[in-house]
């Protein structure tokens, strides 16, 4: 049994900021960096353990990507990640980590798979950046 390397960077997706019938790669390396998307079927679905058991599993960063505020197809899903991504950060702020290794993005749902695919490098090139000692 092969052991799998533990990503850079999660990024939990909510299925309903991507365009129709499209998907990004479940995971991939961008300049050094291992980035690894889980949707999931509303960002509300994402409990603050599983932000939490990430990290300690030795994850730099997550993200999680929701609807734009007010937007939400399931009622109130982004409120409710936006709400567990603040109880994380405070979390980890207490522990003496920084709370940025966890954050929120909002994205509007016409967006298309090209800018979301640019956020999501953006977000993992920004958390990656948070861990990494310079060489």
């Amino acid at each position: 049994m092969t052991m799998q390397a533990v990503p850079d960077v999660i990024i939990y997706l909510c299925k309903n900021c991507l365009p129709h019938s499209n998907r990004l790669p479940a995971q991939w390396t961008d300049s050094g960096m291992q980035i690894q998307i889980k949707e999931v079927p509303c960002s509300g679905k994402i409990d603050t353990q599983y932000i939490l058991h990430a990290l300690e599993g030795g994850v730099g960063g997550v993200c999680i990507i929701t609807c734009l505020q007010g937007e939400c197809t399931l009622a109130q899903g982004n409120y409710r990640a936006e709400i567990r991504v603040r109880t994380v950060k405070r979390l980890l702020e207490e522990i003496g980590l920084d709370p940025r290794r966890a954050e929120i993005l909002r994205c509007a749902k016409d967006e298309t798979l090209e800018n979301i695919k640019e956020l999501v490098e953006d977000a993992a090139h920004r958390l990656c950046g948070l861990v990494r000692i310079p060489a």
